[in-house]
């Protein structure tokens, strides 16, 4: 172990490994997601953009990203990526509770992302996303409470942003089509 790894737990080490590989895949969505966001219209300046918002929060979740890449590049985080590359086990890996959460929010959101957005009025697409990734990982919260959490979240979404903050969200809206046609 490396003279800064050794000051740590093997716990703390091996954190500061995954913390490097978060760090990255943060970096790399919250820049996709800025390109995407300054892609999209803007109807009468930044103001009336629906990419403001994306953007805003692309922004800061790429700066915390770097920050958490700082972090665990002091605690020595590429040290312990580089051994666990070589101890690494592809049954062992997709057996793992962790990988399996991952890869459920990566396949939720690449399909709300992707598919949904902007196809699909935003309630819509939202109360979607919502409901499956609420059922995927907060089952104890009861059917209920999961189904009225998905389908109210984007209304007040919708709501907030369009009349308080006169803001366009991608897609078009379930609010629009029912007050004006």
């Amino acid at each position: 172990m490396d003279a800064p790894a050794q000051k740590l737990s093997d716990k703390q080490w091996q954190l500061a490994g995954k913390d490097v590989v978060s760090a990255a895949v943060i970096i790399a969505v919250g820049i996709a997601v800025s390109v995407w966001a300054l892609l999209m219209p803007r109807p009468s300046g930044w103001a009336s953009a629906p990419g403001l918002v994306p953007l805003l929060f692309a922004g800061t979740m790429t700066l915390m990203g770097i920050g958490l890449f700082i972090s665990a590049f002091r605690k020595n985080g590429l040290a312990y990526l580089r051994t666990s590359l070589t101890e690494f086990s592809t049954v062992s890996f997709f057996q793992d509770i962790q990988t399996k959460r991952s890869i459920w929010i990566i396949f939720l959101s690449a399909v709300y992302t992707l598919i949904l957005t902007g196809r699909v009025p935003f309630e819509i697409a939202g109360s979607i996303f919502l409901l499956s990734t609420l059922t995927v990982f907060w089952r104890r919260g009861g059917w209920l409470k999961i189904i009225l959490i998905s389908i109210l979240t984007p209304f007040f979404f919708t709501l907030s942003f369009r009349f308080l903050f006169a803001m366009l969200l991608p897609g078009d809206s379930v609010i629009d089509f029912l007050l004006y046609r």
